[in-house]
């Protein structure tokens, strides 16, 4: 008996000094640089998804006309003046959470920004910035990148 508390106290010890983040703290490895205040500037999320096979997770935002857009599901194009931002993560295991992945080190930022072509129509700009200094790339498959972002659906909100 006089072994099973001092196990139990030896227990109590260990668990009560095991310093773990408190639920509520900013995953600072996946917050972006100050100048990219998604907040300020009205950004709102329009969809976020999985790549498994990459071990990444990403968040689609878009200004109030991409919004807009995107949330009414119309067809056609998305109308001149809407701003996207494709956030990519890689993933880290969630160490509150058992089997849970959170994101982690920032991988890229993708912009398109539509704009009225002349005629009818609009057309696209891309920007890609990548790693957690957001260094601006050229990336060879803009014209694919592009395709992509705007093909996303808006996520159903009940």
């Amino acid at each position: 008996m006089k072994y099973t508390y001092i196990l139990l106290a030896a227990l109590f010890l260990v668990s009560c000094t095991n310093k773990m983040e408190d639920a509520g703290t900013l995953n600072k490895t996946a917050s972006l640089p100050a100048a990219f205040n998604f907040n300020k500037q009205g950004w709102k999320v329009i969809t976020s998804f999985i790549n498994r096979q990459q071990a990444t997770m990403s968040t689609l935002y878009g200004n109030e006309a991409a919004f807009k857009y995107a949330t009414t599901g119309a067809s056609g194009s998305y109308p001149p003046g809407a701003a996207l931002a494709l956030v990519t993560w890689k993933q880290q295991e969630d160490k509150r959470w058992y089997g849970a992945s959170i994101p982690g080190q920032l991988q890229t930022l993708e912009l398109v920004s539509t704009m009225a072509a002349n005629g009818s129509g609009t057309t696209a700009t891309y920007r890609q910035y990548e790693g957690a200094d957001l260094t601006l790339a050229s990336p060879a498959d803009s014209l694919t990148r592009i395709k992509y972002i705007l093909g996303q659906k808006a996520s159903v909100l009940p």
